[in-house]
């Protein structure tokens, strides 16, 4: 599981990356104010565009949260179904004295150690369709050892788990929003613009006031690109889904096959 130092790292890690862009953006400020290069003033038409901005963020943002919200569930799905599959394996294993559960519970752990490498370290996803094709046998022998009533009980578990991983996979490799940002970075550049050439009588207010929403535009643009892909984990996200409910179930899986081993 995260540690709360990593957790805090990556909860200000957009912050911190939009630092130096806002000092940028002042000084720009301060030296097309010095230049006397400012063009016009505030206006409603530049009211409108600084609202077209924000309405077009609010949106895009509305779209990835939702999104970012289902993809969260899928690590909890991913171990429930495992953990189903499993649960089933020991039931068979306390009521058949003859049946070994080892065999089931590695094939298992091995689905989620290779979505593990998948998704952390970027390994090919046909490890992990491989690792569940593999499963089948192992499954074969506790079909052997328990009723037919409970076949449609790791059918169903098998097919969720190939859902949510073909869910994780068009998530992980597609960009949903790329139309959306070109008119993004597009109302983003003239807002800029407009921040950086407007003049008002007073200009220390102007400077706050322009740093600001420049500061606000661009972490939301940046919020907006983690939470588009959830399942980055390359150390420059801040919005990466957590996998603890995997590793959790994984080392369940480990503990099991120690304890059967032992006998």
């Amino acid at each position: 599981m995260k540690n709360k130092s990593s957790i805090n790292k990556a909860k200000w890690l957009i912050f911190f990356k939009m630092i130096p862009l806002t000092v940028g953006f002042c000084l720009l400020k301060f030296l097309i104010h010095y230049m006397k290069w400012e063009i016009g003033s505030f206006d409603s038409l530049t009211g409108s565009m600084l609202a077209a901005v924000t309405f077009t963020l609010a949106f895009l943002l509305t779209g990835t949260l939702n999104d970012y919200r289902m993809s969260k569930d899928m690590p909890d799905q991913l171990a429930n179904s495992v953990s189903g599959i499993q649960d089933l394996n020991l039931l068979t294993a306390y009521r058949r004295a003859e049946y070994n559960p080892v065999p089931l519970a590695d094939s298992l752990a091995e689905i989620l150690n290779s979505i593990l490498l998948w998704l952390e370290e970027g390994k090919p996803f046909e490890r992990v369709e491989s690792s569940i094709a593999q499963t089948n046998e192992a499954l074969a022998l506790v079909l052997e050892h328990t009723e037919a009533t409970l076949v449609g009980r790791l059918q169903a578990e098998q097919t969720n788990l190939r859902n949510v991983l073909s869910r994780i996979r068009v998530i992980r490799d597609t960009d949903f929003l790329t139309p959306a940002y070109t008119l993004l970075y597009i109302l983003l550049t003239a807002a800029t613009l407009s921040l950086l050439t407007v003049s008002t009588k007073d200009f220390i207010a102007n400077l706050l006031i322009s740093g600001f929403l420049f500061s606000a535009f661009t972490y939301l643009v940046m919020l907006i690109h983690d939470l588009d892909n959830p399942f980055e984990y390359d150390g420059k996200s801040c919005a990466d889904v957590d996998l603890s409910p995997i590793k959790w179930a994984y080392n369940r899986l480990l503990s099991t096959r120690e304890l059967f081993a032992k006998k």
